[in-house]
């Protein structure tokens, strides 16, 4: 029996590489997201294609930190003047809590309802 609902993936779109067969990756940041904005508006995608939200705003910045209840690890953000450049971490993250990752190596309980569990890391 298939239980996946049609429709329930999302493609998120926050950077725009190539253009109409032009290699964008000189432009600086702030040229290639607002290329994407037209790309959105020309092409009048919607879902399952969204835009990821971005904003220069203090104040929004601040609001959104407080969704972590609902799932939101942090935000992102770039200088909007650099270009695009492979295998370099240009990007930063402003993690609302601190997370790591882990392997389980043995558990005590169900998997459901564990009591213990053996990390890796």
């Amino acid at each position: 029996m298939r239980t996946e609902r049609a429709g329930c993936c999302h493609v998120v779109a926050f950077d725009l590489l190539r253009l109409s067969g032009t290699d964008t990756t000189g432009w600086p940041y702030r040229r290639r997201g607002a290329a994407l904005e037209s790309v959105f508006a020309a092409r009048q995608l919607s879902a399952p294609w969204t835009l990821c939200p971005s904003t220069t705003d203090a104040d929004t910045v601040r609001e959104w930190l407080t969704w972590a209840s609902v799932g939101m690890e942090g935000v992102v953000f770039k200088r909007l003047n650099d270009a695009y450049r492979p295998l370099t971490r240009g990007w930063q993250k402003y993690k609302v809590r601190e997370t790591s990752e882990t392997i389980v190596g043995a558990v005590t309980g169900s998997l459901a309802t564990p009591r213990t569990l053996l990390l890796g890391r």
